[in-house]
């Protein structure tokens, strides 16, 4: 019964139903017993059933996911709904005490009190429960709509408690003690309407400031900013961070700067992260994250002397023949450093693997600053032939155990960079030979190839008809003539 009524629609039309039943009651009592306080009750549980009203329609819509019309969600018309439910109470509140000092003017007369004290005690009993399971449910769902529902009911309670009080009072200065007591009626009920006053300014204002974009709440902030220092440990920065509240979402968003070095992919994974992290720790957290450079990055010039002092340092080794690139970024005093180097020709690709790491190892002793550096090779003239010579060569055999199949190599180069080979091979085929078995042969031999570079390989195989200018296949490939 309890999960059912945690369900913030069925506590909203609980809320309906016991309102609807008591301003009845109550008006009865009070039309029947002349009783100012009485009616003032009726008055207010009428208020009620109004809010209780407004509440259920806005539960229902702010259910209602985002649409074209309105991106961001339907929550606020639970803050538009408290509003009308708070300018409603400051009306009955007012039509109280003027029926109040009226009566405390020309006087009241009262009857069967026995009568309402039976319904303003079964009104404070009743009024509690549902109040106790709206408050329950508001939490739960983070309703703003039900906050202000069960706030109202509280209120009831206890003027409902203050009303039974005063009638109790009454009826026994009358029934032991012969005094008439009837003038604490009005004055009782102006006593309610001065609470009733009190909690409509309460909901007026909390549900009024979201329409407005308030802020998050001081403790919310600082659940937000305790989940951005585990991430600016990792090298992030953070500004421009906004919260607005929306019935019972806060939304957030702030832009993620990311050091040196850090890629698109790798940005984005740490901002879903941190978005997680910050959603479990707010309840009803709706966060976006912008990601761009960290504000702080600075990228030292070419006129740098510490710019100037690397440059020296890689040309110090005699392998280096020029510095194609070389840019350096300092961030939060730690330098990110990238390398473009030409090397020697005579330099084999097992030795551009030890020259990297030389070259880092160098820049790093100089630099202790330096957190990262990345160094890319580029060839000299003839680096590239003179290292990928005897590769060409297994290629070529490969290829030459099927030249019964096809017609010849037209085209054949290989090329590294960073420690990553890329091949492409163009192959001249008999005219009349199917395409299946011309792409059967190209897998074969990307197969073979691919166990030459067991490091990794990029391998492009192209297959076209040989023709008449391709001297290399003449002799194994009858041209076909039109």
């Amino acid at each position: 019964m309890r999960q059912f009524f945690s369900n913030k629609r069925h506590a909203a039309w609980l809320s309906v139903g016991s309102n609807t039943f008591l301003t009845l009651s109550k008006l009865l009592a009070g039309l029947a017993t002349g009783s100012v306080s009485i009616l003032s009750e009726a008055a207010h549980s009428a208020m009620d059933l109004i809010a209780s009203g407004l509440a259920t329609f806005s539960v229902h819509v702010a259910d209602r996911p985002p649409d074209s019309s309105h991106p961001y969600g339907h929550e606020k018309v639970e803050n538009v709904s408290g509003v009308i439910e708070g300018l409603l109470i400051f009306l009955a509140a007012a039509w109280i005490i003027y029926e109040s000092v009226d009566k405390l003017i020309h006087g009241v007369e009262l009857h069967y009190l026995g009568h309402g004290v039976a319904v303003m005690a079964l009104s404070a009993g009743l009024n509690l429960i549902v109040a106790t399971n709206l408050r329950r449910s508001a939490i739960q769902n983070r309703s703003v709509a039900l906050e202000a529902d069960a706030a109202h009911l509280y209120t009831d309670v206890y003027t409902s408690a203050g009303v039974l009080i005063g009638l109790t009072i009454i009826t026994i200065g009358e029934k032991f003690f012969g005094k008439d007591l009837s003038w604490m009626d009005p004055a009782i009920a102006i006593v309610v309407a001065a609470l009733i006053l009190s909690a409509a300014y309460r909901i007026t204002i909390k549900s009024f400031l979201p329409l407005m974009d308030a802020p998050a709440s001081p403790e919310e902030l600082q659940m937000i900013k305790e989940s951005l220092n585990g991430f600016s440990a990792r090298g992030m920065d953070f500004h421009k961070l906004r919260t607005r509240r929306a019935g019972g979402s806060l939304h957030i968003d702030l832009h993620m700067g990311c050091k040196p070095g850090i890629t698109l992919e790798k940005g984005h994974e740490l901002s879903h992260a941190l978005k997680s992290r910050i959603e479990k720790s707010v309840p009803g957290a709706n966060v976006l994250v912008h990601l761009e450079p960290a504000r702080s990055i600075q990228t030292l010039t070419l006129a740098d002397e510490q710019v100037r002092c690397m440059r020296e340092e890689l040309l110090k080794d005699t392998r280096v023949r020029e510095i194609l690139e070389l840019k350096a970024q300092s961030y939060r005093g730690d330098l990110r450093v990238e390398a473009g180097v030409s090397l020697d020709p005579d330099v084999t690709l097992a030795e551009s693997r030890v020259v990297t790491d030389e070259l880092r190892a160098r820049l790093e002793r100089c630099f202790p600053e330096i957190q990262e550096t990345v160094i890319s090779l580029h060839p000299a003239d003839g680096w590239q032939n003179a290292i990928h010579k005897d590769d060409m060569e297994l290629i070529r055999g490969i290829v030459g155990e099927h030249q019964s199949r096809f017609a010849g190599i037209h085209e054949l180069e290989v090329i590294s960079s960073g420690g990553i080979h890329r091949i492409h091979l163009a192959l001249g085929f008999p005219h009349a030979l199917p395409v299946a078995e011309a792409h059967s042969v190209g897998r074969n031999l990307e197969s073979q190839i691919r166990r030459l570079f067991p490091e990794g390989a990029e391998i492009d195989i192209h297959i076209e008809p040989c023709n008449e200018d391709c001297g290399a296949c003449r002799a194994v490939c009858p041209v076909r003539k039109e």
